[in-house]
């Protein structure tokens, strides 16, 4: 169903491309081998023509580097550029055009100073099969403590490998304190994009709840489904869940600002895409179009942790002057740019190349974007159950136009107590 171009990207990781990838056209020739001399060249010269930044960066020899990497980290501009990186093209390639990763099945979140929590679990995961679930406590992972996990190398290579059958062996407790030992071997693991929908009466009013997680080639087929439900239901207002979701395809984030706004934000400006001086031509501007089963809001609430980046971030930015957007759980990442992919031997370098603006021209929220109403992401239920403490407060502002009394008093404790925040972006953050 879906004709939008792949290519335009919100992340590190994106679709592999062909050839020169989805920038198209730089002033760089695809190595004629893989040897470390060829590929730093061409990393050298893509970043000179395509980066972002490229007043900023600094004169190399690409032949004094070590790996792609090594140039590639020396290259970035270290006051912004949490982002640019070069990726694994078949781990990329399954994740976009499938929604896919190998791995156990799990999210995880680490709370406090040592304790590792399971956010959210995946259909036809191997770690559901073994009756994990949001809200269980990691204890251990292949023989680690959290403790000695956070101080090592840290979550994602405590699980090992990322290959089909990699057996990972966990100790964990679940909600009831009843301690367990598991061992689980790796899978290709679907993530669903969709992870949750209901739809509440409050008010008086139908009110929707969406939880989106990424921003991939099987959302649109997703969220089409999703939203001809919710607008057959009668909905007025929704609640979009956007926790842990850092983002994807900008071809995604065009159609579910469609979906969204509808007749309300029809024809105007939802982004304008800025490049480089030397690459203004490629500059780009982008409308809202009315979606089949659009919901024509005028206001929405969406949940956001530290987790929610780059493309769940420019449907919060984009749809901004036109309706009414308050934000519920915790602040955003902070990624107003994006990059093109551009495939080399094995692997796909993705440079920041353009900042993302919307109507007014914000294009700087590197902070991100604070939440109105603060509140806890909450392990103790599951996505999309009203008593969740995020949602619970969606759904009270959603009713009384205002935050709570507990938002209020949890917005002064995260004054007062600066929040654990992460400090690079990883679209695969928190996935194993």
């Amino acid at each position: 169903m879906n004709t939008r171009p792949l290519f335009a990207l919100l992340f590190v990781f994106a679709a592999a491309c062909g050839g020169g990838g989805g920038g198209g056209g730089v002033n760089a020739v695809l190595p004629d081998g893989c040897t470390t001399a060829e590929k730093n060249r061409f990393v050298n010269d893509v970043m000179r023509d395509i980066y972002y930044w490229v007043d900023e960066m600094p004169a190399a020899d690409p032949t004094a580097f070590e790996s792609p990497d090594a140039l590639l980290n020396f290259l970035l501009f270290d006051d912004l550029d949490r982002f640019s990186a070069i990726a694994d093209a078949a781990t990329e390639d399954a994740f976009f055009s499938e929604s896919q990763f190998i791995g156990v099945g799990i999210g995880t979140l680490v709370v406090g100073e040592d304790q590792l929590r399971v956010t959210q679990t995946f259909t036809d995961g191997p770690a559901r099969a073994a009756g994990l679930e949001r809200g269980f406590f990691i204890l251990e992972i292949n023989g680690q403590t959290i403790a000695e996990v956070l101080a090592g190398d840290g979550v994602s290579a405590a699980f090992g490998p990322d290959e089909v059958g990699a057996p990972v062996d966990l100790r964990f407790t679940d909600l009831a304190g009843t301690e367990m030992e598991v061992t689980i071997s790796k899978a290709v693991v679907t993530i669903d994009t969709v992870s949750a929908s209901a739809v509440f009466s409050v008010g008086g009013r139908q009110t929707g709840y969406l939880k989106f997680r990424n921003f991939v080639e099987p959302s649109f087929d997703a969220l089409a489904v999703a939203f001809t439900d919710l607008a057959a239901q009668g909905v007025e207002e929704l609640v979009l869940d956007l926790r842990y979701n850092g983002g994807g395809l900008i071809s995604v984030a065009e159609f579910l600002s469609g979906l969204l706004g509808g007749q309300t934000t029809a024809g105007e400006i939802f982004a304008n895409r800025i490049h480089n001086t030397q690459n203004s031509f490629r500059n780009l501007q982008t409308r809202f179009v009315d979606e089949t089963d659009a919901l024509d809001l005028t206001r929405v609430v969406i949940i956001t942790t530290g987790s929610t980046a780059s493309a769940s971030e420019m449907i919060i930015n984009g749809l901004e002057p036109f309706l009414d957007v308050l934000l519920v759980g915790d602040d955003t990442f902070g990624k107003p740019v994006g990059s093109y992919g551009f495939s080399f031997c094995s692997s796909v370098l993705r440079p920041i190349s353009f900042a993302n603006e919307n109507a007014v021209g914000n294009t700087d929220f590197f902070a991100g974007f604070g939440v109105d109403c603060p509140a806890e992401d909450d392990l103790e239920h599951a996505l999309g159950d009203p008593l969740e403490a995020s949602l619970a407060e969606a759904l009270y502002v959603v009713e009384n136009n205002t935050c709570s009394a507990a938002a209020q008093s949890l917005k002064q404790t995260r004054v007062a107590e600066k929040q654990r925040r992460p400090q690079s972006y990883d679209l695969f953050r928190g996935l194993h």
